[in-house]
């Protein structure tokens, strides 16, 4: 029965350690599955701005190329505010790309912090899951020790009653046959 116990507990302590695995491996997609969604996002956010602040620039070269045509037609006046028109092209050309910048490195910050957040709850779950197995795994052991040592304990008192019986079965023998001797030596050989 105490067997038949300790392989039920056993078994329970492997399905519990096999159950911690899966959750392990669980939280382990989940923390890839972030990670790489933040990495498309911040991807596809730094190619968006990119390609805004390249078409910004080409709509202000293409404006200063206007504007040089334009001043060889019309004069000094007209250079001056082409010359403008391409000082502030090129000011809004670069605020954009800044910008662009600045806004691709918080949103690749936010999702890293968050990738990183996933990844430590992953890790702690982990951690929370391999101690329960540990513990699991401990008590088992010792329930199967504890119950080693109650069976050794009977067969060993089981082996002194059968050792007495062997000997005063054999006492009797040589008694009735008239070989044993007196009783007080033979109760003498028993102790």
């Amino acid at each position: 029965m105490a067997s038949q116990d300790q392989s039920y507990r056993a078994g329970e302590a492997k399905g519990q350690a096999q159950k911690t695995n899966q959750m392990l491996d669980q939280g382990r997609e989940t923390a890839d599955a972030v990670k790489g969604h933040a990495q498309e996002s911040k991807d596809k956010t730094g190619s968006y701005l990119s390609e805004k602040t390249d078409q910004a620039k080409d709509k202000a070269s293409g404006a200063a190329h206007s504007a040089q045509q334009s001043k060889d037609q019309t004069g000094s006046y007209l250079s001056d505010k082409a010359g403008q028109a391409k000082d502030r092209a090129g000011e809004t050309a670069e605020y954009t790309k800044d910008r662009a910048q600045e806004s691709k490195d918080q949103t690749g910050g936010f999702l890293s912090e968050k990738a990183n957040q996933a990844k430590d709850m992953a890790g702690q779950t982990a951690g929370a899951a391999k101690e329960k197995a540990g513990a699991t795994a401990q008590w088992a052991g010792d329930t199967a020790n504890a119950g080693k040592e109650k069976t050794g304990g009977v067969l060993q008192a089981t082996g002194e009653q059968v050792r007495n019986m062997a000997m005063g079965a054999a006492d009797a023998v040589k008694n009735t046959l008239g070989m044993g001797g007196n009783n007080e030596d033979a109760a003498k050989n028993r102790d």
